[in-house]
């Protein structure tokens, strides 16, 4: 959506941050948080109030019966869900009027026949930016990083280089279906980012096992570059405590990321 004077303070914004009135640049900061702690955001307009699309959710003066105009950010939401009502828990009741439009920053709550979202905050018309997809674009970029930039911190090393070679390791079995099934990768050191790694070589322990619990654990293949994220005491498991490990999807990034990395570590000295 557009609109003439969230618009005008955008277009000063280009020119130097510094001018945005104070209401302005505290509107931003609050489609910020909302945009962190929102798992679905749409735009829609109010339909019924004191109404529900559910029968497992009772019709209160906090819920309303919302259309989705647009979806504007819905990871692992129904697809198709443009034009279709859903239950909105409102955060206020009396919030709202029928037939007014806003962009709705929600988190799932439950879904059958229909679906059922929980309100964390709203944008009316007349506040709304310009383009609440690009912001929520920055956000999650902004997200992201941090998420990185935190994984960085608590790693005890961290390397460029390539896998040289890979090989199951002779750490015993735990008699377990959630049996890690480690597997050693060793790598040879282009670069180290972080800490100290006594060779040019390092070896890294990681589970082969595709089991729920280290599905998401990186596995490495020979030949693969990147930059690993490397952990000690990542695990209690018998003889890995004082291994190097990369363990979780972060510990791992492709080549490519190497200059990101480089600019986020120097946020964490």
């Amino acid at each position: 959506m557009r609109y003439a004077v969230i618009f005008l303070l955008c277009l000063l914004a280009s020119f130097r941050l510094a001018l945005l009135p104070l209401f302005a640049m505290q509107a931003l900061n609050n489609t910020d948080d909302l945009i962190r702690q929102s798992t679905f955001i749409f735009n829609g307009t109010v339909e019924k109030l004191n109404a529900t699309t559910m029968k497992s959710v009772n019709a209160t003066e906090a819920t309303a019966v919302v259309r989705i105009d647009e979806v504007i950010d819905a990871p692992g939401a129904p697809p198709d869900l443009a034009r279709k009502t859903i239950t909105v828990q409102l955060r206020q009741s009396g919030s709202f009027r029928v037939g007014q439009h806003a962009t709705f920053f929600t988190k799932g709550w439950l879904l059958g026949n229909s679906m059922a979202v929980i309100e964390v905050g709203h944008l009316m018309e007349a506040e709304a930016a310009p383009s609440v997809q690009k912001q929520v674009s920055t956000v999650h970029r902004r997200m992201a990083d941090e998420q990185l930039q935190s994984e960085m911190t608590t790693a005890d090393a961290i390397v460029s280089g390539t896998v040289r070679a890979v090989r199951p390791s002779k750490i015993a079995h735990i008699g377990s279906e959630h049996d890690p099934d480690w597997y050693q990768a060793e790598i040879a050191v282009a670069a180290t980012l972080k800490g100290k790694i006594a060779s040019d070589t390092v070896v890294v322990f990681f589970p082969h096992s595709d089991d729920v619990m280290w599905h998401d654990s990186p596995k490495f293949k020979e030949g693969e570059r990147g930059v690993w994220l490397l952990h000690r005491n990542q695990v209690r498991f018998p003889s890995v405590e004082d291994q190097y490990t990369a363990l979780r999807p972060l510990d791992f990034q492709q080549q490519i990321q190497i200059e990101r990395v480089q600019r986020l570590l120097k946020g964490t000295r």
